[in-house]
C-alpha cells in the first residue's frame, strides 16, 4: 500500500510540473529585429526552422535568417506574465481539477486518511462549477482503501483573481470501505496568469465515508469514518 501511496503522489507532482512547463512557448529572434513566438515543429540543422504560431499560422526561416532561439514565459496580447495589472475573469467552459489531501480523524471510528482526487467538469459562469470526479483514499490505522465515485458542486463569490469559494463532493465508494461518501468545502482560489493551468486552490473541510462494520455476533452495522481536511490542488 506504501507503494501504491508513493505512485499516486509522484504522479500528482508529476502533474504540477507538466502544466508548469506548459507555461513556456518557444521564441525565434531574427536578425531583422522580428520576434516570432510559438512552437517550433520542424527543424533542420543549419538549414532551417519552422514555428508555429498561436493563431495557427507556420513561418518558415532560414538559419541565417535566425539570430536566436530562446524558450520564455507565455505571452499573448492579453495577459502578461509577471505582469502586477493581471486581471482575471472566469469564463465558462470545461476544466479540471486535481488535488492532494490529508485528513485527521475524529470520533469514535476517526482514522487519518491520504487522499488523491480527480474531478473534470463544466464552469457555467463565473461563480457555477459542476462535475464528476473519483478518487483513491487511503486509510491508514485499518490499511483499507476507498474509492469514491462523486458529483462535485462548488461555487465561486467572486469573479476575481483571488476568491473564496465553497464546494462540496456527493457520491459512493464500491470498494473495500464500501458506502456513502460526503466532502462538504470552503477554500480559497488563486487564478494564475497562465496559458495551461488555471489556479491553485487551498481548502479545508470534512470528510465523511461510511463503512460497514462487523461485530461478530452482533451482527454489522453501518458506522462514520470522519475528519477535518486539508487539501492544495490544480485548477486545469
Amino acid at each position: 500500500m506504501k507503494k501504491i501511496l508513493l505512485v499516486l503522489v509522484s504522479f500528482f507532482c508529476f502533474i504540477s510540473f507538466t502544466y508548469a512547463q506548459n507555461d513556456f512557448q518557444e521564441v525565434v529572434y531574427l536578425k531583422n529585429g522580428s520576434i516570432i513566438r510559438g512552437v517550433i515543429i520542424e527543424q533542420q540543422p543549419n538549414k532551417l526552422i519552422k514555428i508555429q504560431t498561436n493563431d495557427g499560422n507556420v513561418f518558415v526561416y532560414n538559419i541565417d535568417e535566425v539570430e536566436k532561439i530562446t524558450k520564455e514565459p507565455y505571452y499573448n496580447t492579453t495577459h502578461k506574465k509577471n505582469n502586477s495589472n493581471f486581471q482575471y475573469r472566469e469564463t465558462n467552459g470545461y476544466k479540471g481539477f486535481l488535488d492532494l489531501g490529508y485528513t485527521a480523524g475524529t470520533g469514535n471510528f476517526g482514522e487519518d486518511e491520504l487522499e488523491i482526487n480527480g474531478t473534470y467538469g463544466y464552469q457555467f459562469n463565473p461563480y457555477l462549477f459542476l462535475g464528476v470526479g473519483t478518487g483513491v483514499h487511503y486509510y491508514f490505522d485499518s490499511n483499507k482503501v476507498a474509492l469514491p465515485i462523486y458529483a462535485d458542486f462548488r461555487t465561486n463569490f467572486m469573479n476575481n483573481s483571488i476568491t473564496p469559494f465553497v464546494g462540496i463532493k456527493v457520491g459512493y465508494s464500491p470498494y473495500d470501505f464500501e458506502g456513502f461518501y460526503l466532502n462538504p468545502n470552503v477554500g480559497v482560489r488563486f487564478a494564475l496568469d497562465s496559458k495551461a493551468l488555471k489556479a491553485l486552490n487551498f481548502s479545508m473541510g470534512y470528510s465523511m465515508q461510511k463503512v460497514d462494520v462487523n461485530w461478530g455476533y452482533y451482527g454489522t452495522t453501518k458506522e462514520t469514518v470522519g475528519g477535518f481536511n486539508i487539501k492544495v490542488g490544480l485548477e486545469f
